[in-house]
């Protein structure tokens, strides 16, 4: 079973990520109590664009096109994953 956040607007049901369903596919559609939904978080520019600076600064580049998706393959020599 998968679990999804979303909102409820114009009688429709709007999930807040995208999900792999079918048409015509059975879902259960719980409505939370306005209290026990979370704070919506503010937006702090200027921190998001100190973190871009300090990835920035932090990038090195190896030439390795795939190495975040196989990184096992290259820190402990496992089988490439597909």
């Amino acid at each position: 079973m998968l679990s999804v956040k979303g909102t409820f607007h114009n009688g429709a049901a709007h999930p807040a990520e995208s999900i792999g369903g079918r048409n015509g596919q059975a879902v259960i559609i719980t409505f939370l109590e306005e209290d026990a939904l979370p704070p919506q978080p503010t937006t702090n520019t200027a921190a998001w664009d100190a973190l871009q600076q300090l990835v920035e600064y932090c990038t090195v580049e190896t030439g390795i096109s795939d190495l975040a998706h196989q990184h096992d393959h290259y820190l402990y020599g496992k089988p490439k994953q597909e």
